[in-house]
């Protein structure tokens, strides 16, 4: 499974070249600690628990007062948490402008992920333990209120986004007595086909720009036409002419990668007794399968950036109202 996460060190070498973006106005921030572990992608889907890690995250509230306020739980991509080289910086500014709180979790530092290297041995699945934890934690704090509290991720943290919202994983990993209102990825891992991962019991909102060379759209697609055919409340939004990284003034104007070689257009499936597979060999995904490809390109596109504060926007109000 090591050769699926190649792509991080691509990404966080590229977002490095990232210019610094400015924090919008807040009314209390709080650097807030919680467990979460040190798990393989098969010990997760076994329910193995882990080595335990002490992470943080960075909460972000933009009322002041004792008014119990709603939450986006953020979880940042290869980049980790900087206000220069990831997008869940910029999201924090939008989201607290609207008037909604951030908890950004740091998944790597906890890790003593400090490199590229580092970072590929970060599985994006086990991070479904941060957003876990950082549920947990949240809903015990006296300025959150519990039943309004979501999980947004991007790229490297959108699985955790995403299948924090299936339901055998909430069971083996989770709280049973908490739950996300909601949850969203941006430029999604939809790679990989898990058993299961159609019961899910939120409602769930990926964005995803169709120009997207390094994470391609097609198996989010996919994995939202399973899950409507199931019946469940998910919608994806796609973005014509965007790129990885289009929500993002940071990123600039566009950076490719043309000789890197990365395994984004795999599909995988999880076999028996939680191995991840190759789904065209059903075998264990190695560099040598046909579906790795060379080539990726990181840019901003302004246009379906403002479309996408203001769906994202829309979606969180709608689901909070409602609670």
């Amino acid at each position: 499974m090591r050769h699926v996460w190649h792509l991080a060190a691509a990404l966080t070498a590229a977002t490095a070249l990232a210019q610094p973006t400015a924090y919008a106005q807040f009314a209390r921030q709080e650097i807030i600690s919680f467990q979460s572990a040190k798990v393989s992608p098969t010990d997760f889907l076994n329910g193995k628990k882990g080595e335990m890690v002490n992470l943080a995250g960075h909460l972000r509230l933009p009322k002041a007062g004792p008014e119990k306020q709603a939450v986006v739980v953020l979880l940042h991509g290869v980049g980790g948490v900087s206000s220069s080289t990831d997008s869940s910086s910029v999201w924090a500014d939008v989201l607290n402008q609207a008037g909604i709180a951030t908890f950004a979790v740091d998944s790597f530092a906890g890790r003593g992920a400090n490199t590229p290297a580092d970072v590929a041995k970060v599985s994006p699945l086990s991070r479904t333990l941060d957003a876990l934890g950082a549920l947990e934690i949240l809903a015990k704090h006296r300025l959150i209120d519990p039943q309004r509290i979501a999980v947004m991720g991007f790229s490297h943290g959108s699985m955790a986004a995403l299948y924090s919202n299936i339901d055998r994983f909430r069971k083996m990993h989770g709280n049973p007595d908490v739950q996300f209102a909601a949850h969203i990825s941006v430029y999604g891992l939809c790679w990989a086909e898990f058993r299961e991962d159609e019961n899910n019991i939120k409602p769930a909102l990926m964005l995803h720009g169709i120009a997207d060379d390094f994470v391609p759209i097609g198996p989010c697609r996919e994995y939202t036409a399973r899950l409507v055919k199931a019946g469940k409340n998910v919608r994806l939004i796609e973005y014509p002419d965007a790129h990885h990284g289009f929500d993002a003034p940071h990123f600039g104007q566009m950076t490719k990668w043309p000789d890197f070689a990365h395994p984004a257009w795999c599909r995988l499936a999880e076999a028996d007794n939680g191995n991840i597979v190759n789904k065209e060999t059903r075998q264990p995904l190695t560099p040598n399968d046909s579906c790795w490809r060379k080539g990726g390109s990181l840019a901003y596109h302004e246009s379906a950036a403002k479309k996408a504060y203001a769906d994202v926007t829309a979606f969180l109000k709608d689901v909070f109202e409602r609670k």
